[in-house]
């Protein structure tokens, strides 16, 4: 069973001995993109093979940075990867959505270049894209399952927006992002079957990028080539908009000490008054007697007071 990866993570452990393993190796990866195959095939039919198209004809200034390592177990962790960017793309028009109506679009400064009939259409473009997502999610949900591994969680997002136009903004970001990812990731996927699924999806979502890009003033098709971006480049652009879970460094229910040494005495008169350094204080009448010869010398400054009397 694969563990799905986080937004930040290595996707593949390169230190596993069963990659050294030349025979095992063989055997497993004949398996592995035999399922790739019955995956690919199966979700194919799930989506109805539409928009699977061919892969772009990309002729890359210089090598790309690979992101995933040639080991078994690839198409999985690639999966799980686009999973995890599927689930910020839909997390953030859910918030959109929550955020603005239909009236909020139509009223939007933003939009307020385009004549009335272009601006009634947008509302149901950032709709259509917001199905478009949670489709993709479903999809690659399954996709990672068929193949014995576990899906990809959401996390928790923030995403900062105030108007249309801000959030336009943001999605325009965030879905050229994830053209990019597509096109990084795409090359580390072992199973045609598997990169037909993921070819589809990445030309949709360039068509979402090619759309905001115009509602945001942007060129629809800046470029001939669309350049790929690596795993780590991808993570520092979406890392902004992942809240990170906070850890507690102490025990639950208790402070730690300033210096991680002192122990804490009630003053309540009966204690045992304790210099600052390491000393263990001594409740009164819990004292133990040291008998004579078995005296073990205190150096200076970490002494136990004794009160009068014990």
């Amino acid at each position: 069973m694969h563990s799905p990866p986080i937004i930040g993570d290595t996707m593949t452990d390169t230190n596993d001995p069963q990659t050294t393993a030349t025979d095992e190796s063989s055997a497993s990866r004949r398996g592995f993109l035999t399922r790739s195959a019955l995956a690919g095939g199966a979700l194919l039919a799930l989506g109805g093979g539409a928009g699977v198209a061919l892969a772009d004809e990309h002729v890359p200034t210089e090598a790309p940075e690979a992101a995933f390592d040639d080991v078994d177990g690839t198409d999985v962790d690639v999966l799980n990867y686009a999973l995890s960017l599927e689930h910020l793309e839909r997390a953030l028009y859910a918030a959109g959505f929550e955020t603005f109506d239909e009236e909020a679009f139509l009223e939007a400064d933003a939009l307020s270049a385009f004549d009335e009939a272009t601006r009634e259409t947008v509302y149901g473009f950032v709709g259509t894209m917001a199905e478009h997502e949670t489709q993709h999610v479903s999809v690659l949900g399954q996709a990672v399952e068929l193949l014995g591994g576990e899906p990809a969680a959401p996390a928790e997002y923030n995403f900062e927006f105030e108007t249309v136009g801000e959030f336009l903004s943001l999605a325009t970001v965030i879905e050229n992002t994830g053209v990019a990812a597509y096109a990084g990731a795409a090359p580390f996927v072992e199973s045609p079957d598997l990169l037909s699924v993921a070819l589809s999806i990445h030309s949709v979502e360039a068509r979402h990028a090619a759309v905001l890009n115009w509602l945001t003033g942007a060129s629809p098709f800046p470029d001939a080539f669309d350049a790929a971006s690596s795993q780590s480049e991808v993570m520092d652009a979406v890392s902004q908009f992942i809240v990170e879970e906070e850890t507690d460094d102490g025990e639950p229910g208790t402070e730690p000490p300033a210096d991680g040494n002192e122990t804490a005495t009630p003053a309540d008169g009966d204690g045992t008054e304790t210099p600052m350094g390491n000393e263990t204080a001594t409740p009164a009448g819990n004292e133990t007697e040291t008998t004579m010869g078995n005296e073990t010398m205190t150096p200076s400054g970490n002494e136990t007071a004794t009160p009068d009397g014990g």
